[in-house]
């Protein structure tokens, strides 16, 4: 039961808070990446609540349509974790209590400094007749692996793996133990993929797929995911089988003309660690004023370890008085432009740089909303200023969502203003963009 030769699997979360929207699954969006990237094809992820039965028969339909499930959560030592106890109830095996688990259970507790661990914890130790235990080098409850026979009885017919819910020790199981146990029990049939991840911003999902879709048209054997967030999109290439490396190489070279504008490096995904990295290297320090973001800007900066090295400080101006007193933005200028506008980002961002001695100065000032939008101005209007020794950058943009959506979008712009600034195209790099595609404009 393979597709395209690659093995099937499933996805199961489990737990009454996902059905009712206390908790959104953060555990099978990022399980699918990863056993998509190991060879296998993911078919399904699936919720259910924290029923026995209902537990039961949903992995027994799971596993009766792929060869691998891997569940989340129900594991834990209250009375609603009841994942082991679907399992052994829907195979009709005894839950036997492991001396070695809860040796390791209550090892844990002692290190913890409990002088015994506490009685309901005993629960993580009881275990489906059969289960291979899966060490969690995370949390206590361990993850479990039980080869299953299909409906017919017999020989083995899929694997389930039991995993705890907590995402980093869903993580650490899986980019150990788990992933050892999957390439034993499917490593002929697994086909791992090579992968390319390219963090983008500043540009819509849908025009980055109308950009890119006819130069990747005829890329044979390569798979394209587009992950929109309010930061940005995330665009990954997948490749597998002979060659799989060249193909990748080859969607690089022909899209890259068109990313080269929104694309930034970062091995984590977020954009302040590129900014960081350039400005290190450029030897530039930066400050920041910052007004509609309420200081966003610089705590994204300085979440970043080292950032001490290049981050000198900044200032939350919200008030007129402190845009004048603190940044020197000339009354004139507020009284005949407005807080948001133009002259009064520029003479932030100037008035920073000054001010705090430095080789960038960022200026942000802007309507996040509800209120406070006029004719002209929009709730969602942000202008920015980015002051350097080559002069001042201004820019407006219109930003939409709630509050929140528009202080995060206006922080995220910002840093890719920065960016831009510190890595500033070459001309030939620059001629080479505009030649692919006119519209770009940096």
């Amino acid at each position: 039961m393979t597709d395209h030769g690659q093995p099937r699997a499933s996805i199961v979360a489990i737990g009454d808070e996902l059905l009712s929207g206390i908790r959104a699954d953060a555990n099978g969006p990022w399980l699918a990446r990863r056993l998509s990237e190991l060879g296998f094809r993911v078919g399904s992820i699936l919720a259910v609540g924290d029923d026995p039965r209902r537990i039961g028969k949903t992995l027994r339909r799971a596993l009766d349509e792929s060869e691998l499930v891997v569940c989340t959560g129900g594991l834990g030592p209250t009375t609603d974790d009841r994942t082991r106890e679907a399992v052994a109830h829907a195979w009709d095996l005894e839950l036997r209590e492991s001396p070695e688990v809860l040796a390791e259970i209550r090892s844990r507790f002692r290190s913890r400094g409990y002088h015994e661990a506490p009685e309901p914890s005993r629960r993580m130790a009881r275990l489906p007749e059969g289960a291979s235990v899966l060490p969690n080098p995370a949390g206590l409850a361990p993850g479990l692996r039980l080869d299953l026979p299909g409906e017919a009885g017999g020989a083995a017919d899929g694997v389930l793996i039991l995993l705890p819910g907590i995402p980093r020790e869903v993580r650490a199981l899986l980019e150990g133990p788990v992933r050892d146990t999957l390439r034993d029990a499917f490593g002929e049939d697994l086909t791992p993929a090579s992968v390319r991840t390219i963090h983008t911003t500043g540009i819509p999902e849908s025009a980055l797929v109308g950009r890119l879709e006819a130069l990747l048209a005829d890329v044979e054997g390569l798979e394209v995911a587009y992950r929109p967030s309010t930061l940005g999109v995330t665009l990954q290439l997948l490749g597998r089988g002979a060659d799989a490396d060249g193909r990748l190489d080859r969607a690089e070279e022909r899209i890259g003309p068109v990313l080269a504008p929104y694309r930034y490096d970062a091995p984590d995904g977020d954009l302040a660690t590129a900014v960081g990295r350039a400005l290190n290297s450029s030897g530039l320090r930066i400050a920041v004023a910052e007004s509609c973001t309420g200081g966003l800007v610089l705590k994204r900066l300085t979440d970043i370890p080292g950032s001490s090295g290049w981050v000198v400080g900044g200032v939350v101006a919200y008030a007129d008085r402190i845009k004048e007193g603190w940044l020197e933005v000339p009354t004139s200028v507020l009284s005949a432009w407005g807080a948001v506008s133009e002259p009064v980002a520029r003479a932030m961002a100037e008035g920073i740089r000054r001010r705090f001695g430095v080789e960038v100065g960022v200026g942000v000032t802007g309507i996040a909303g509800p209120g406070g939008g006029v004719e002209g101005k929009p709730v969602g209007t942000v202008w920015f200023g980015v002051a350097g020794a080559r002069g001042t950058h201004a820019e407006k943009v219109w930003f939409p969502g709630g509050r929140a959506e528009v202080r995060e979008r206006a922080a995220q712009h910002a840093l890719h203003l920065v960016l831009r600034s510190v890595k500033a195209p070459g001309r030939e790099e620059r001629i080479r963009a505009l030649d692919a595609d006119p519209e770009l404009s940096p």
